[in-house]
């Protein structure tokens, strides 16, 4: 499984509220992180890798500002209060966050 699948699994991308492809991908780029061999993502010899629970913490926080900005999803039956989707958001977001990959550089 890619990169880009994991994360459009774990982040829910094509629910309300959507996120797109173009987005995931560049939430993987700003969490690319040092490969097994070292290599840091500038490196020529760098393998693609990525910290899915960053990406993901941080397009929860987009999907939750998304929802910040109703108070209602029209047409829903029953009706979707948009405060609970922001404040389901907001706790895969801090899920993530707590799963996220730490580096270290010593230069």
């Amino acid at each position: 499984m890619s990169y880009l699948d994991q994360l459009k699994l774990i982040t829910a991308w094509d629910s309300a509220p959507e996120l797109t492809e173009d987005e995931l991908t560049k939430l993987l780029a700003g969490a690319a992180i040092a490969d097994g061999d070292g290599h840091a993502p500038s490196d020529g010899g760098w393998t693609e890798t990525y910290d899915v629970n960053s990406a993901a913490s941080a397009a929860w926080l987009i999907k939750a500002a998304r929802a910040s900005a109703t108070t209602e999803v029209e047409g829903t039956d029953p009706a979707i209060v948009t405060s609970k989707v922001f404040d389901n958001c907001r706790a895969m977001a801090r899920i993530y966050a707590a799963k996220r990959t730490a580096t270290v550089s010593l230069n």
